[in-house]
């Protein structure tokens, strides 16, 4: 139902409820989880078939190119050619993916919190974003592979280190898009809140946020992956903990069904953590996001 309020002398503004049924959003994120599950279990039968067809085309080195046969074996089938035994093989990435996560959840806080932080100063305050907006856009344009040594000059190695590389990814896709959504608020709804006296603040909050959280979405179903990404080449660059340094050792010794292993295990989990990441995008979207009660009609 559509609540109507006066916005001014003459002028009738009418304001889209945004509020729906607990079932119906039940029902609607039901339908998009369904989807998206079938969705990738479809692709990944296809992934499998290609990376197959493509390592027999290729006609690749059998002791090097790894089939998904050999990683599940790897992963699950113990062999008197291997030193080690397949559990053996699922302890060890499991503590290497463990540190990676661990790594990649410090990047995605430090990225999500700066950015949202910054938007929102940007927002509010034009000439701060004048000045630094330019400055932001220049920045993203750098190869993370070549900033990581000045981080890591500057602030050395550790924990500080870790969320600065992975928080780089996160922050400028973050930014620019929250600070668009911000100024996609309708000049209408502005209009109505100045008119009962709110503040930029009450904008902000009543207005500006659920507006933006379209594109806050869409930003961090690229930043989650994202943040692994940095996570990893922290890791291969400066330490000897996770799987981005675990690439590297495995590759001096050989251990090439280790490194697919790896690969595998990453893009299993990045996949994992983007599907989360939709399913949340969609449950939020439907209760709190600027078209909350339409999407659930259809």
């Amino acid at each position: 139902m559509a609540t109507t309020l006066p916005a001014g002398t003459g002028t009738r503004v009418t304001a889209p409820a945004v509020s729906t049924s607990a079932s119906s959003t039940a029902r609607f994120v039901l339908r998009r989880i369904g989807r998206t599950v079938l969705t990738i279990a479809i692709s990944a039968i296809i992934l499998g078939i290609l990376w197959n067809l493509a390592i027999v085309v290729l006609q690749a080195n059998a002791f090097i190119a790894k089939t998904p046969a050999d990683v599940f074996r790897w992963f699950f089938v113990d062999s008197e050619l291997s030193r080690t035994t397949a559990a053996e093989n699922r302890v060890h990435i499991a503590g290497l993916l463990g540190v990676t996560l661990w790594h990649a959840a410090i990047g995605f806080v430090f990225g999500v919190g700066g950015s949202l932080v910054v938007a929102i100063v940007f927002t509010l305050i034009r000439p701060v974003e004048f000045m630094f907006m330019p400055i932001a856009m220049l920045l993203r344009t750098v190869p993370l592979l070549a900033m990581a040594p000045v981080i890591y000059l500057v602030l050395g190695n550790g924990i500080v280190t870790a969320g600065f590389i992975g928080g780089v990814v996160v922050f400028f896709p973050l930014l620019v898009n929250l600070t668009l959504g911000f100024r996609s608020v309708s000049a209408q709804s502005v209009d109505l809140i100045r008119v009962y006296g709110g503040s930029r603040w009450t904008i902000m909050r009543k207005v500006a946020f659920p507006t933006a959280l379209p594109y806050f979405f869409a930003s961090m179903r690229i930043a989650v992956p994202g943040a692994i990404t940095g996570a990893m080449l922290y890791e291969w660059l400066f330490t000897y903990e996770g799987l981005g340094a675990a690439i590297t050792a495995a590759k001096s010794q050989s251990q090439y069904g280790e490194i697919w292993a790896i690969v595998v295990l990453i893009t299993l989990v990045s996949i994992v953590l983007y599907t989360i990441t939709t399913f949340v995008e969609t449950a939020v979207l439907a209760k709190w996001g600027p078209n909350a009660g339409k999407a659930t009609a259809s």
